[in-house]
């Protein structure tokens, strides 16, 4: 017990001693500058305490864990590298770009073009966007490979064409087509159209019969005149058949028309 009382005043000796050397090395300077460093220490902490932080230290240590905290520091670095490298004009075209981005958001919203974003997701889909594309572009190309005189014949063409349509119009085409569509509507349109073929053959052999008895009739004597010439004509067989075959016509005709 002796040694150890011995001991701890030797301890107790150093200890004093080394106060009285710290207290008589420091300055008036000194020991204000260590008074407000504690004093603001305190006030930091007072104020850490009001806000809260202590509720966040869980996560900063989960931050720090997961090496997250490193990587928003080197965030922040890359920041600051970046704000130092920006000039004033780079800024001032960034600022400008923004404030066209957010101006044509605004236009594009007024303009209700979200209301379109499903149809134009369908077009993407289904390849007509691509399609509407290529079509814009072959329109381009043809814009570009038309001359001055090309598009003054093809203006002349359509005004031609409605100088056209007009007289149409005006000789009253527009009945003709009414009067297509009733024959459309009643079947004889059908049955005109399966039935001109027909009649262009019966036509064209009724006129080279034309053409043959006028030649036939030229080439022939003047007649004498008289009943026993009339009556010799009518001898002939094949005078008879054509008689006959004249009246079998004029019948049915009169009995189309009604009369």
């Amino acid at each position: 017990m002796t040694d150890e009382a011995l001991v701890d005043g030797k301890a107790a000796l150093e200890a004093e001693h080394l106060v009285r050397a710290a207290h008589d090395a420091l300055t008036d300077d000194m020991v204000s500058r260590m008074a407000e460093t504690a004093a603001q220490g305190m006030d930091l902490l007072d104020q850490v305490n009001r806000a809260g932080l202590a509720r966040a230290i869980p996560a900063l240590t989960a931050l720090v864990q997961n090496g997250d905290l490193d990587r928003i520091v080197a965030l922040a670095r890359l920041w600051s590298s970046a704000e130092d490298a920006l000039t004033d004009d780079m800024i001032n075209r960034l600022s400008e770009s923004l404030g066209e981005g957010l101006s044509l958001l605004d236009r594009v919203n007024r303009s209700g073009v979200a209301k379109a974003l499903p149809a134009i997701t369908q077009m993407v889909e289904s390849g007509d966007l691509e399609r509407l594309a290529a079509l814009a572009r072959l329109y381009a190309s043809a814009e570009d490979a038309l001359t001055d005189d090309m598009i003054a014949r093809v203006a002349e063409a359509l005004g031609e064409g409605m100088s056209l349509l007009d007289r149409f119009s005006r000789c009253g085409a527009g009945r003709l087509v009414e009067t297509l569509a009733q024959l459309e509507a009643s079947g004889s349109l059908d049955r005109l159209c399966s039935s001109i073929p027909r009649l262009a053959e019966r036509m064209d052999a009724m006129l080279g019969a034309f053409d043959a008895a006028g030649a036939t009739a030229a080439a022939a004597p003047k007649s004498s005149g008289g009943v026993f010439a009339a009556v010799s004509m009518l001898s002939d067989a094949d005078n008879q058949d054509a008689l006959r075959y004249l009246i079998s016509i004029g019948k049915e005709l009169r009995a189309r028309s009604g009369v």
